[in-house]
């Protein structure tokens, strides 16, 4: 009992997998979770899904919610916090959302706690062999989380603007990046292998280009591995469509003035 309380003071979020490496011994999984139940029993843990979460002893026997970073961090073990988690992690977010997104090679249901819906993104098929490839770790109340790069995360939002909050929502947060290391997202793009990724991210980009310090030599490489003939980049929003003929994006006009509200001084 003591080496578990021990453990508690210095892990405000694990998993059972985690306390029993720690721990060394021979107790059995049954043992540990009557002994962690012990202790949801007395308000000083809440568990999660599977994640146990450290209560402070200043809440015992009040609400506690716990960090939603953490949690959806310890939900698998190459979980990694992606799309507009991400953005909210990094500072880079225009909104604070309640739907939290991590991605896994192995597809986890989603499921809700305390008004927080985690749900996890199942890694496209060329990052299966390399998941970390931009993720970088970043600290969240002491603890450190596996989270996907500015870049990355720029990347992944406009390939999937519906976890990023939309089109619009997925702009803003890009405008707010200080730069973009131009190495370390040509590199994840090169895997991704998506030509119609290219021109989304390539048209995205030269909008911003003073405002992110985008280099002409990045824009024309990005235009070299651009779609061929026209894409439509989306079939999920009705209305009429614009074409960007530099790209060959078949685009929403909604998208248009979305950019141009975006963009704008």
């Amino acid at each position: 009992m003591q080496a578990v309380e021990a453990f508690l003071r210095q892990n405000p979020i694990f998993t059972l997998s985690e306390l029993r490496t720690a721990l060394g011994d021979s107790r059995s999984d049954k043992t540990l979770r009557n002994l962690l139940a012990y202790h949801e029993r007395k308000g000083q843990l809440v568990r999660v899904d599977g994640v146990y979460c450290v209560v402070p002893p200043a809440l015992w026997g009040k609400p506690f919610v716990p960090d939603r970073f953490l949690v959806a961090a310890k939900l698998r073990p190459d979980a990694v916090l992606a799309y507009h988690t991400a953005f909210e992690l990094l500072g880079f977010s225009n909104q604070v959302f309640t739907t939290t997104y991590y991605t896994s090679v192995r597809y986890r249901r989603p499921f809700v706690h305390q008004g927080v819906r985690y749900v996890c993104v199942r890694l496209p098929e060329r990052l299966r062999r390399t998941p970390f490839l931009g993720v970088v770790r970043a600290e969240r109340s002491g603890v450190q989380v596996m989270v996907t790069s500015q870049e990355r995360t720029l990347v992944d939002c406009l390939d999937h603007p519906r976890y990023a909050g939309g089109f619009e929502e997925a702009c803003r947060c890009i405008a707010t990046l200080p730069f973009v290391d131009e190495e370390v997202l040509w590199a994840y793009l090169t895997v991704r292998d998506k030509a119609v990724l290219f021109a989304k991210v390539g048209w995205i980009l030269e909008q911003m280009q003073g405002r992110l310090f985008v280099s002409d030599d990045l824009l024309m490489r990005l235009r070299e591995r651009a779609p061929r003939h026209p894409v439509m980049v989306t079939r999920s929003e009705h209305g009429t469509t614009h074409f960007v003929a530099r790209w060959n994006l078949v685009v929403p006009s909604a998208w248009m003035e979305v950019l141009e509200k975006t963009t704008g001084p």
